[in-house]
This record gives structure tokens, sequence and C-alpha cells, in this order.
């Protein structure tokens, strides 16, 4: 059986979660401390460190380029579902860049600022180090001051995926592709608080109820 290790709130593990969710595939979940990578590093002999990760039997794989999508593949190739055809690998490229770069670089920093704050004391104090040494030093309290504005933005960011969505039940095809579950983990992570709500556009509320279900 497949375990996947993650952060519980990570949009990419949310991504790789619900693939596995949504075409029943059995597998294990490995919550994870955001300063320990020793399972990770351990899983992939030394090759990754980032979440998710996921473990097939011997075999660890992570995402190791930018915009990564190696979990995500390997998934795909070993169960056969299809999610990358050849003839839409340009459009999936642009797309997902869109999504996990513009709208996920607003959506996490909303959600940070209410999940940070949860953690355990060595778990916070290690997020904290890290967005700063990223964003600046007070960075978790600029997005806090600025969370409603940061929602704004996020919804002017989805407004032209809804616009798509008119069209189509899901962002390219009638079926969901690598792509629509990359949307579901940004969307999942900026939810995962529980206290934002996905925003009043009727397509995209549409193709959420959709593919959240099981297939």
């Amino acid at each position: 059986m497949l375990t996947l290790i993650q952060f519980p709130w990570s949009p990419f593990c949310i991504t790789i979660r619900h693939i596995l969710t949504r075409h029943r595939i059995p597998f294990r979940l490995q919550n994870i401390a955001y300063h320990d990578r020793a399972p990770i590093i351990t899983a992939t002999k030394g090759q990754g460190h980032t979440v998710p990760c996921l473990l097939d039997g011997k075999r660890g794989i992570c995402d190791v380029t930018d915009f990564g999508q190696e979990v995500a593949r390997y998934v795909d190739r070993r169960y056969r579902l299809n999610l990358f055809p050849e003839n839409l690998d340009g459009m999936q490229l642009i797309l997902s860049r869109y999504i996990e770069n513009d709208l996920e670089s607003v959506g996490f920093k909303v959600n940070d600022t209410y999940v940070i704050p949860t953690r355990s004391l060595i778990e916070r104090t290690m997020l904290i180090r890290h967005k700063e040494r990223k964003f600046g030093r007070g960075c978790l309290r600029e997005w806090t001051s600025h969370r409603k504005s940061l929602c704004d933005q996020f919804v002017e960011l989805l407004k032209p995926i809804d616009n798509m969505l008119a069209a189509s039940p899901f962002l390219l095809i009638d079926r969901p592709l690598f792509v629509d579950y990359s949307l579901y983990g940004v969307l999942g992570n900026y939810l995962f608080n529980g206290k934002t709500k996905l925003p009043n556009l009727n397509h995209l509320r549409r193709w959420h109820q959709r593919i959240g279900t099981t297939k």
C-alpha cells in the first residue's frame, strides 16, 4: 500500500491526496512536522526533502524540479489515470503555472495567518523562521493585517477560472485532468483553516462539487 508523507494543509499534498481518494487508490497518511524532513530524506535515500512524498514499497518519490509534478505523474503512470494526455501538455503546463504560482502565492498567505499560530511552539517557530527568511521579517503579521485584501485578490484571480468553467464541466475537457486536481489543492489550502469560504463564483462552486465526489 502507498504511504503519503505530508503536511495536511499543503496545497500540493491535498492535490495528491485527492487524486488517490477520488480514484479509490488505497493509501496511508503520515503527517510530519514542518521542520522534520527525516522521513522524506530516508524514503528518497537523500534525493529529496519536500512534500508530498509518496512511498511505494521501498521507493520514495517527491517533486524535485520547479513546478514539479513527479509525484502526480508517478501516480498517473502507476494507475493509468490519463491525467496528462499528451495533446494537452502545453495547456496544462500554462494553466498549472497560473494555479500553482499566481493563485497559490496569495491563497497560502491567508491560510498561514490562521494555521501557523495553532501549531506547537517548535513547529510554529520554525515555520515563522522559514517564512521570514523567504518573505521578510514580520511577514506573517503583515499578511494577517492585510487578510481581507488578500482574500479579495484571491477571488479576482479565480474569476478567469470561473469563466473557463462556464463552458466546460472541468477546466479543459469533460473530465478532470491534473490541473483540476491542482486547483482543488490550492483551494483546499485556502479553505483548510475552516474560517475562509469558497468564493461566490457559481461555475467554480459547481466544479468544486463535481470534483469533490469520489470517482
